[in-house]
């Protein structure tokens, strides 16, 4: 006799109970998946902060050796009359510990230039005019480029130019920039093309075999001693090939150059014959207040 399974209705509840069983079984496997796959990553993110907090460590003898390098980066671009960035530190000396190291190994190297060399990296100052030869008011707080040149901090008395060895050809060549500095000084801080052209002939220097006039100004212009702009006038001749131009301070001319030093020189050339009203003619053409 064949007996009969159980009704619909037990077959049914037979079956949600194992369903509601497996349900749940499922849901503890996925939780506990869930767990040791958080923390697996866990333990990767964990591993991943540790190695990095590694790399960025540095023995005293990996500090040393970078902040050597950045005193040998800083003296072969000047060697080149190049500015330093703070990109070209990191990418060439600091790279992974930038972030960490900046800072001690940038102050350390600062120390070292000054001790040994009688220098520092001093931060160049942004231009002091826009475009078009647009004149700004000049800012004591004027924003920098975290761009550098080597200054010369030496006492006064070790800048002598007795002392100094200039080779003959860069001793004329600083010469005369120091003269085109002082001309742009006393002639409110802007000298156009023309003007600096008429000085020229003044001082027989124009034509002069000594001096390829243009291609010294794009070297003083390259390596940033002057800032050469184009002006915004309209009043062009029209048989003119060329732009009208304005020579201004470049910003390493700010750094290296003082201007009380720059007044000096000026009242040097004028030796015994030093106008009475010296100081108040510079305070006019150069629009700054001299100490009395």
């Amino acid at each position: 006799m064949v007996q009969a399974g159980p009704s619909r209705p037990t077959r049914r509840t037979a079956l949600r109970k194992e369903g509601t069983g497996n349900i749940r079984k499922r849901r503890r496997q996925d939780e506990e998946e869930s767990e040791a796959s958080s923390n697996e990553e866990g333990s990767v993110d964990q591993h991943s902060t540790l190695t990095e907090k590694a790399a960025q460590k540095l023995t005293a003898e990996e500090l040393e050796r970078k902040i050597k390098d950045v005193v040998r980066l800083a003296l072969f671009t000047e060697f080149r009359k190049q500015p330093i960035k703070r990109e070209e530190i990191v990418k060439k000396v600091l790279r992974e510990h930038s972030r960490a190291y900046y800072e001690i190994v940038f102050d350390k190297a600062q120390e070292r230039l000054e001790d040994i060399f009688g220098m520092r990296l001093a931060e160049l100052p942004k231009k002091s005019f826009g475009t078009g030869g647009a004149r700004k008011p000049v800012n004591n707080k004027e924003k920098t480029l975290k761009t550098y040149v080597l200054k010369n901090v030496l006492p006064q008395e070790y800048k002598e130019t007795d002392i100094i060895n200039w080779g003959k050809n860069e001793q004329d060549i600083m010469g005369l920039l120091t003269v085109i500095l002082s001309l742009i000084h006393v002639n409110g801080r802007v000298l156009s093309n023309d003007q600096l052209t008429h000085y020229f002939r003044r001082l027989y220097l124009d034509g002069n075999d000594k001096f390829d006039l243009e291609k010294v100004l794009s070297t003083f212009v390259k390596q940033g001693y002057l800032d050469r702009q184009k002006t915004s006038g309209t009043d062009q001749s029209q048989n003119s090939e060329q732009d009208p131009l304005e020579y201004r301070w470049g910003p390493r001319a700010k750094i290296e150059m003082p201007e009380n030093n720059l007044i000096k020189f000026i009242r040097a050339l004028f030796g015994h014959d030093v106008p009475p009203d010296f100081d108040k003619q510079i305070e006019r053409s150069s629009g700054i207040e001299l100490a009395s």
